[in-house]
């Protein structure tokens, strides 16, 4: 995966660096397993190392945008796709997880991202339907409450409800986990139990994060088009 990076006087920018960082864990994380074909109990692992990339990225965009997360009415893709237009990357791969059913409609009926982003600069072809497979949580900023989640391993049709059955969208990570991260950067695999759904302790009561009990607005978690 190849980032851009634009030089200032002065070199590198921290959030530069980071960007680099956690793009050399993601590979890291992909290296012993191919599409389809992760051991289990591992999948889920890479995934959240996948998912601190895609944070950083977002906490880089937050930082040239007056701490705003990029915005989006639709898909989480469109959200996303916000990243190819600043030029921080121009690789899809690192929005996909190995085996998600949401990648079953991939173009040219691949079950990974083709890498075409399209021309700057809107980058229209960047994660089209079938090449992404992570939700996200749209209207929010860096200043916003650290532990409300903006983004998490795509949902089935039902935003913030998981399925057992790994074919289908939404499916679970083995030993019915899921991965999500919050506003400030906090990443984890999160054990979903029989509600299917992740959930924190509040007033020692399990709350699902993506409801307003949390927080969390739901008509703003988007799922990916696919």
């Amino acid at each position: 995966m190849k980032v851009k990076t634009r030089r200032r006087n002065q070199g590198f920018t921290l959030i530069e660096l980071l960007v680099v960082i956690s793009i050399i864990a993601m590979l890291a994380a992909g290296g012993f397993a191919s599409y389809g074909k992760i051991m289990p109990g591992v999948r889920a692992n890479a995934a959240n190392k996948t998912a601190k990339a895609i944070y950083t990225w977002l906490q880089a965009y937050a930082n040239e945008n007056d701490q705003t997360f990029p915005q989006t009415q639709n898909a989480s893709n469109d959200a996303f796709r916000e990243l190819f237009k600043k030029k921080y990357l121009d690789d899809e791969q690192g929005f996909a997880i190995p085996g998600d059913p949401w990648l079953n409609n991939a173009p040219g009926g691949n079950k990974k991202p083709d890498n075409d982003i399209g021309n700057e600069p809107d980058y229209t072809s960047a994660l089209s339907p079938g090449e992404c497979s992570w939700a996200y949580v749209n209207n929010l900023d860096a200043a916003a409450q650290s532990n409300l989640p903006l983004l998490a391993n795509a949902f089935t049709e039902t935003p913030g409800t998981y399925e057992k059955n790994k074919a289908k969208k939404g499916g679970v990570f083995n030993g019915l986990k899921a991965v999500w991260v919050s506003v400030g950067g906090s990443s984890k695999v999160a054990d979903l139990g029989q509600t299917l759904q992740i959930v924190e302790k509040k007033s020692s009561r399990d709350v699902n994060v993506f409801t307003s009990e949390w927080g969390t607005n739901a008509d703003d978690v988007k799922n990916p088009a696919g």
